[in-house]
């Protein structure tokens, strides 16, 4: 220890403790972690900016001779307090410039993503409205797809759409188009109006399907799988394979073919002609001639529910059988009971005749009766 330092007051001598201590953990720190270069500036000297960290050192302990230098001879406590507060205030400073510095895109990432929702929606306004004013936002194109019947042309007509159009007034009726085209063709059952960016239009058509044909006057009518008689009779050399139903009025047509579409198709296709042939305890009966062959006579009512029977019958038999579904279910050869038919039919003709001779005879003597009584 010097002579200077022996003369020390106990103030000093705290002071200069203090002064090393904070350069022993400034070594031991540097020695820790790589050197970094501070910016600040001495009570006591400048320093460049750009100062490397051994400036900084050696300008430290000339602030650290100068400070001991001071305050050996000072005359009095306060300049004592001065230095004091002189070298804490360098201390913070350092310790402030060793901090690492914020910077200004700092905690930018949590802003954004608070506020990311309402730049996408501002963006979507703002690309909402140019797209609103630009010619793209009215129709550019309108197709017909699934149609069979009627020509896309016709459909387009009925559809009422016209150039110049806004795509926006098109989404909000698509629903109103879609019936007016389905009230105008009874071919078609339903229309979906698709709408495909920036401004074209496609609708798609589903058409019900023949199933079967009405013989009226000695014409044939197409009937559609919904029982629709289209009223435009069809040249017969053109038809179809499918059931031909002999003068069946339309709410009889509608009967057949709601039975007809829950059947199988290949059952369906089995079935030739129709024909009514009512009885006394069945006044919907009616027979249908099988293309093997057979005929099925089965309640009209009650078709959806006998007639899956048949082709696990028709294997059993051979052709041509008639296959009576009225009451039970019993097969007989045709001509067996084409002849039952007759004599059944001349019993009930033979019984209508006593049965109106009767009534005319029972007629006579009352009338006969009422001329006796008169007289006398």
């Amino acid at each position: 220890m010097s002579e200077n330092e022996n003369k020390l007051t106990p103030w000093q001598e705290k002071n200069l403790e203090y002064q090393r201590r904070k350069a022993a953990e400034k070594k031991l720190e540097e020695e820790k972690n790589t050197p970094k270069k501070s910016r600040f500036t001495s009570p006591f000297q400048k320093k460049e900016a750009s100062a490397t960290t051994s400036e900084t050192n050696e300008a430290e302990s000339s602030d650290e001779a100068l400070s001991e230098e001071e305050v050996t001879s000072a005359p009095s406590a306060s300049q004592e307090e001065i230095i004091f507060s002189k070298l804490e205030q360098t201390a913070e400073e350092v310790e402030e410039l060793r901090k690492p510095r914020r910077s200004f895109f700092a905690g930018s990432g949590q802003v954004f993503k608070k506020l990311w929702p309402a730049f996408v929606i501002a963006l979507l306004v703002f690309l909402g409205a140019v797209y609103a004013v630009s010619p793209l936002s009215k129709i550019g194109s309108f197709t017909v797809s699934g149609n069979k019947s009627e020509t896309p042309e016709q459909v387009a007509v009925a559809s009422q759409l016209k150039t110049g159009d806004s795509i926006f007034s098109i989404l909000r009726n698509k629903e109103l188009i879609a019936t007016k085209i389905e009230k105008e063709f009874p071919r078609i059952a339903s229309v979906n109006i698709t709408f495909r960016f920036p401004n074209h239009f496609e609708a798609v058509v589903t058409e019900y399907s023949n199933s079967a044909y009405v013989k009226r006057n000695d014409k044939d009518y197409i009937v559609l799988s919904n029982g629709y008689v289209i009223p435009t009779p069809v040249d017969t050399s053109k038809l179809e394979k499918l059931p031909v139903l002999q003068d069946f009025s339309d709410e009889q047509v509608k009967l057949f073919v709601k039975a007809s579409e829950k059947l199988k198709p290949e059952l369906r296709a089995l079935m030739t002609t129709v024909t009514k042939t009512p009885t006394d305890a069945t006044p919907d009966f009616i027979a249908i001639d099988m293309s093997d062959g057979n005929q099925v006579r089965v309640p009209l009512s009650q078709m959806s529910e006998k007639l899956p029977y048949y082709p696990s019958i028709a294997k059993q038999i051979e052709a041509p059988q008639v296959v009576d579904m009225e009451a039970s279910i019993y097969t007989k050869p045709k001509e067996a009971y084409q002849a039952y038919l007759s004599q059944l039919s001349s019993s009930k003709a033979a019984a209508s005749s006593a049965k109106e001779k009767k009534t005319t005879e029972s007629s006579t003597d009352t009338t006969e009766a009422s001329t006796t009584t008169a007289s006398e």
